[in-house]
């Protein structure tokens, strides 16, 4: 992975512009506080302190990706070598640097990599948000900033990728935050997701048993009840940088002075 890091920054270094003054999307401030992870780390209680930070109040848009493509040509699809994208990258576009009339512009984007949401993120003078950070954010509902003690709630998140989905729909309200879509259609990348462990790494593994080392992952949870984060984790930490999914876009984070 390192040398595949290291491609990926001399790609984004080789054509970049200056950072835009204002990047894509709008931003707004996350307060400091602490959640208790879903997620326990091996000798810890889950508990996570946050510092205050930004967030993308909506996941990168297909136009966005559009323009960011176009202004950085060796991240079109074709161009981009298979250490950094597999070949579902941008499967879905009509062309190398322009979706087409079948998919909205307005839509998050996904057949992302990693590799390819976090030179995205760095062209504007971002990141992508750690897991702490998404899963802090993503607890609020439109009136509280941790919901996930209300089953009812709880059940509504897992309910993704589906006509029923919370944030699927545009003009859907805001979380508490002021930020939209964490529980829509599209799932999202996170900066640190392959710190997401649960058991011995199986990916890229010759037995083909890559859904053993998602059920491990399910051993590591303090609350295996949050079906909704549980699923959300064990797809992430059976991926690799350079996979892309139809269901997996990104956002992005800034952090604070």
């Amino acid at each position: 992975m390192l040398a595949a890091s290291i491609l990926a920054t001399a790609l984004l270094a080789a054509t970049a512009p200056a950072v835009q003054a204002e990047p894509a999307g709008r931003f707004v401030e996350i307060p400091a506080g602490e959640i208790r992870s879903t997620v326990r780390y091996e000798g810890d209680n889950g508990t996570r302190d946050v510092a205050a930070f930004e967030l993308s109040v909506r996941a990168v848009t297909v136009a966005e990706f559009e323009t960011f493509v176009r202004t950085h040509p060796q991240w079109k699809r074709g161009q981009v070598p298979s250490l950094l994208a597999d070949a579902g990258y941008l499967s879905n576009w009509r062309d190398a640097d322009d979706a087409g009339d079948a998919v909205r512009e307005d839509a998050p984007v996904t057949h992302v990599s990693w590799f390819a949401a976090d030179a995205y993120c760095k062209s504007i003078g971002a990141r992508l948000p750690d897991w702490p950070e998404w899963e802090y954010v993503a607890a609020a509902d439109a009136a509280r900033h941790d919901a996930r003690g209300d089953a009812a709630w709880r059940a509504r998140t897992f309910d993704d990728g589906t006509p029923r989905a919370m944030d699927a729909r545009p003009g859907a309200l805001p979380n508490a935050y002021g930020v939209s879509g964490m529980h829509g259609a599209a799932w999202e990348w996170v900066g640190d997701y392959a710190t997401l462990l649960g058991d011995a790494d199986k990916r890229g593994s010759d037995d083909g048993d890559r859904l053993q080392f998602c059920g491990a992952t399910g051993l590591s949870f303090a609350n295996r009840d949050d079906y909704a984060i549980l699923k959300r984790v064990a797809l992430l930490s059976a991926m690799e940088p350079r996979n892309t999914l139809g269901n997996l876009g990104f956002r992005c984070a800034r952090s604070s002075p």
